[in-house]
């Protein structure tokens, strides 16, 4: 705080005032302005106006910012795997890495994640759809590093937490991974012992790579450069210590050869049986559901398949 007329006010009580300045506090006029009839958009397009000549972070500012974007990150902050990580949500920096996880997901993979970018994301997703399929596809990805960090992790810090996340939706996508989220855990966990004790080694003694990793995640760390490296080492990493890591089948949807194939040999009649007890299904109302389902490696063949009736499949999608 500023001295005024010489005398030191730092940390001083009302009371510890002299008498003229008490007097000066107490005739202080303030203006006040009372804003009425005005939407919740409003009101943080007013506050973020005010607020540009102060030094507030720039998460901070786009907390203030009107959208669905910005309401979509608010969200995601209340997931409990946010409560697993090292960092505090001091000034918004779990709103941050929420944001910066977001823009991952709809670039589909690293990408510069630096203020700049995440202010177009917040500018441009104003009508940002929160049930969209990226949008459940980031609450999924969450889920998973939830299942793999149910506890506060020290490891947790945040470039790496965004790290975790750009393998963990690589490995949903293209890996069989819904039951290893335990190996994602003991992985980092041995994966980041490995890089102390490599820190604690002469420097002509240390793992050349690990030198790398350590300068990538000093400087520039939202760099495309910077998470495309550490991305790609990591997951390297991780299927040289799982090489066992089922791949999913690269063909997601039956074709219509293959749907054809299905309904004839099942007399069109639906074969899960959770809402039905087997009703016939005519052609243009039934699902080609995966026995064995593709999450978990099932194979998107005429052996895999079986009709459902669209009750009974989207039960058994829930189940």
């Amino acid at each position: 705080t500023d001295d005024i007329n010489g005398l030191k006010i730092a940390s001083l009580k009302y009371a510890d005032l002299p008498d003229d300045l008490r007097i000066r506090f107490d005739t202080y006029v303030l203006d006040v302005v009372v804003v009425s009839e005005a939407d919740e958009d409003e009101v943080r397009e007013m506050f973020l106006r005010l607020q540009n000549g102060t030094s507030l972070k720039a998460q901070e500012k786009r907390n203030a910012m009107p959208g669905n974007m910005r309401n979509f990150v608010k969200e995601l902050v209340k997931h409990p795997f946010f409560n697993s990580c090292k960092f505090a949500n001091t000034r918004y920096t779990h709103d941050h890495v929420a944001a910066q996880m977001t823009l991952l997901e709809l670039q589909g993979g690293p990408c510069n994640l630096k203020n700049v970018d995440l202010n177009k994301m917040y500018a441009s997703q104003v009508e940002f759809d929160p049930n969209c399929w990226k949008a459940k596809k980031i609450k999924k990805v969450l889920d998973f590093l939830y299942a793999a960090f149910p506890e506060k992790a020290p490891e947790l810090e945040r470039y790496s937490v965004i790290s975790l996340y750009a393998i963990a939706s690589h490995l949903l996508v293209k890996f069989v991974v819904n039951e290893r989220a335990k190996d994602i855990f003991d992985w980092f966990v041995s994966f980041e012992s490995y890089r102390r004790e490599q820190e604690e080694l002469p420097e002509d003694q240390v793992d050349s790579e690990m030198i790398v990793y350590h300068e990538r995640v000093s400087h520039s760390t939202d760099a495309i450069d910077s998470l495309t490296w550490r991305h790609e080492f990591l997951l390297r990493k991780f299927l040289k210590a799982y090489p066992d890591l089922p791949l999913k089948d690269d063909q997601r949807l039956f074709t219509h050869e293959q749907r054809m194939a299905i309904f004839r040999r099942d007399s069109g009649i639906c074969r899960v049986k959770i809402k039905c007890d087997g009703q016939k299904c005519d052609w243009d109302n039934w699902e080609a559901d995966h026995i064995v389902p593709w999450a978990k490696g099932g194979k998107t063949t005429v052996a895999n398949g079986q009709v459902a009736c669209q009750p009974c499949n989207s039960s058994k999608g829930k189940s």
